[in-house]
């Protein structure tokens, strides 16, 4: 059995290595190599208590390199997705961006490849695609001025 918990800690620290990852991809991970509960959970614990394993840092981070490409609702989706509690979701993106703008201009200058002349047609596309990456309607319709 100690074996086991030291394998399960080793396995823990050599996943975090290169990687940052939740608490539930890491619990998951070393469920997944064929730890017993008892060895993951401690596995867990041990991480944490050096901060090496820390699902706000994580939703932090995540949310710092891609909120210039998702919407805020994306990046919750993806956040909710890897199982990161809600209230570090919130507090992640209330830190670091209080709107959608900048993912927005970006994402719609991909769309129109820097075109400013649309017709309402061209607009109605793209107001539908912005739409499904998670894009506030309000939002889309004054960057396109419709």
């Amino acid at each position: 059995m100690q074996d086991e918990l030291l394998e399960a800690k080793k396995k823990a620290m050599a996943l975090l290595k290169y990687m940052d990852r939740t608490e539930w991809q890491l619990r998951d991970k070393l469920t997944s190599k064929g730890f017993s509960e008892e060895a993951v959970e401690e596995a867990v614990e041990y991480v944490k208590s050096y901060h090496y394993l820390d699902d706000y840092r994580y939703a932090r981070q995540f949310v710092e390199f891609h909120h210039e490409e998702r919407s805020r609702q994306r990046l919750r989706q993806d956040l909710y997705q890897r199982h990161v509690p809600e209230k570090y979701i919130d507090q992640a993106l209330e830190m670091i961006c209080e709107n959608d703008d900048a993912a927005l201009q970006k994402a719609l200058y991909k769309i129109t490849h820097g075109n400013v002349e649309l017709t309402y047609e061209e607009k109605q596309k793209t107001a539908g695609k912005l739409y499904r990456k998670g894009f506030q309607i309000g939002d889309i319709k004054r960057m396109l001025e419709m």
